[in-house]
C-alpha cells in the first residue's frame, strides 16, 4: 500500500464526496418521483451511499491527509484520536437530543458508525505503514509535540459515552472503582513483587547474576505507549475469564447465564476482577522488566536475556485471546443473533478498554518511575546487581 500523502488523500476523499453526492442525487430522484425503483432494495443502497459509505470514505481520506503531512511526526495519532473523539461525541449526543428527524438522526449515526470509525483506521493503517516503511529503513520517528495530551484526549473520550449514566451507581462500579482499586493495588505492590522476583532469581546460584546493561527508561504518557501497554492488562482478564469459563463448560457447570446482557455484564465483571487481581504480574511486572534496563547472565549457560514472566501468564496475554475470547462469549450468550452480539461485543470491550487504558494511563503517570527507582534501590542494597561491562 502507497504511502500516507496529502495528494492520495484528496483523491480519496474525493471519491467519498462523489459517492455521497451519487447517493444524494439518487435519493432525491426516487423522492420527487424522477426516478423509478424497480427493487425495495434501491431506497436503501441510496441511503448507504449517502450516509454510510460516502462519509466514510471521505473520512479515511481526510485522515490519510493528515497523516501524510508530517509522517515522521507520528501525525497519524491525530487521525486515531479525532476519529475516536467523533465517534464517542456524535453517539453521547445521541442520547440528549430527539431522533425524530431523520436528517439528524442519520448524521449522528453516520458520525458514529462511519466517519469515526473511517478515521480511527486511516490512523491505524497509516501508523503502521509509516512504522514499516521506518524499519525498513532505519529511520528514527520524532516524538509528536502533543503525544500526552493526545493519551488524556483519547481516555476522555472513552468516559464520554457514559455521561448520561455518570451520577448512577453502575459508572462507579463497573468502571470508577474498578480502575482505582486495581491502580492503588499496583501502586503499592508491583516494585515489591519485582524486587522479589529478581532477587529470588538469582538466591543460591553463584552462575546467575543480575546485570544493569543500559540505564532505566520509563515510559511516559504517550499515546501509543498507554494503548499498546493497557492491552496486557485487558488481554490477560479475559484470557483468565474465558479459560476457568471453558472448563466450567466442559463439566456442565453455566455461571454465566440469564439473559445475554446479564451473561455477558457477569463475564466483563468477571475480567474485571481478574485484571485487578491478576493482572500486577503481567502488567507493571512486566513492564518494570522492560524499562529497568537489567538482563539476567547465565555464566554457565553464557546466555544475557530480559527477564521474564511465567510461560503460562505470557500465554494469557497471546493475541488469539484477546482476538476470539470475546467474539466466541458474545455469540454463545447472543444465541446466533449477529446484530446483538456485535452490540454485546462493543459493549464488553468498551468496558474492559475503558479499565484497563484508565488504570495504565494512572501507573505510568504517577508510579513507573518511582518504582524503577525504589527497584534498583532494593537490588543495589543487597548487592545482586553488577554493571555490565563489555569484553
Amino acid at each position: 500500500m502507497a504511502q500516507p500523502s496529502p495528494k492520495s488523500g484528496i483523491l480519496v476523499l474525493l471519491n467519498g464526496l462523489l459517492l455521497t453526492a451519487i447517493g444524494f442525487i439518487l435519493g432525491l430522484g426516487l423522492e420527487n418521483r424522477w426516478l423509478t425503483a424497480v427493487d425495495g432494495r434501491f431506497f436503501y443502497i441510496t441511503d448507504v451511499l449517502q450516509f454510510d459509505v460516502g462519509p466514510a470514505v471521505m473520512a479515511f481520506g481526510a485522515g490519510w491527509i493528515v497523516s501524510g503531512l508530517h509522517p515522521l511526526r507520528k501525525w497519524y495519532l491525530y487521525s486515531v484520536t479525532a476519529g475516536l473523539l467523533i465517534s464517542t461525541t456524535s453517539f453521547t449526543l445521541s442520547a440528549y437530543f430527539p431522533l425524530e428527524s431523520y436528517m439528524l438522526s442519520s448524521t449522528l449515526l453516520s458520525l458514529t458508525w462511519a466517519v469515526g470509525p473511517a478515521l480511527l483506521t486511516s490512523g491505524v493503517v497509516s501508523a503502521v505503514i509509516i512504522n514499516r516503511r521506518v524499519s525498513m529503513h532505519g529511520v528514527k520517528i520524532a516524538p509528536n509535540p502533543h503525544e500526552n495530551s493526545l493519551s488524556l484526549a483519547a481516555l476522555l473520550a472513552l468516559y464520554l459515552p457514559l455521561l448520561p449514566v455518570v451520577l448512577s451507581q453502575v459508572f462507579f462500579t463497573r468502571y470508577v472503582l474498578p480502575a482505582l482499586i486495581t491502580w492503588v493495588f499496583w501502586h503499592f505492590f508491583a516494585d515489591r513483587l519485582t524486587s522479589y522476583l529478581l532477587m529470588r532469581r538469582v538466591r543460591g546460584s553463584s552462575t546467575v547474576k543480575l546485570v544493569a546493561v543500559e540505564p532505566p527508561s520509563p515510559e511516559e504518557t504517550t499515546l501509543m505507549n498507554v494503548v499498546s501497554r493497557s492491552y496486557y492488562p485487558m488481554a490477560f482478564g479475559l484470557g483468565v475469564t474465558t479459560t476457568v469459563t471453558s472448563i466450567l463448560d466442559l463439566l456442565g457447570i453455566e455461571i454465566f447465564g440469564g439473559d445475554p446482557f446479564a451473561a455477558t455484564a457477569g463475564a466483563a465483571l468477571a475480567s474485571i476482577v481478574a485484571i485487578s487481581l491478576g493482572s500486577l504480574y503481567v502488567g507493571p511486572v512486566l513492564w518494570l522488566y522492560e524499562d529497568l534496563g537489567i538482563r539476567v547472565f547465565d555464566e554457565t549457560k553464557k546466555v544475557m536475556e530480559t527477564p521474564r514472566i511465567h510461560s503460562l501468564a505470557d500465554e494469557m496475554i497471546e493475541i488469539y485471546t484477546f482476538i476470539f475470547s470475546p467474539i466466541g462469549l458474545t455469540f454463545s450468550v447472543a444465541n446466533g443473533d449477529i446484530i446483538l452480539a456485535l452490540t454485546l461485543l462493543a459493549l464488553a470491550i468498551h468496558l474492559l478498554l475503558t479499565i484497563s487504558m484508565t488504570t495504565t494511563y494512572l501507573y505510568i503517570r504517577f508510579s513507573a518511575k518511582p518504582h524503577i527507582l525504589n527497584v534498583l534501590k532494593r537490588l543495589s542494597a543487597k548487592g545482586v546487581i553488577t554493571q555490565y561491562r563489555p569484553p
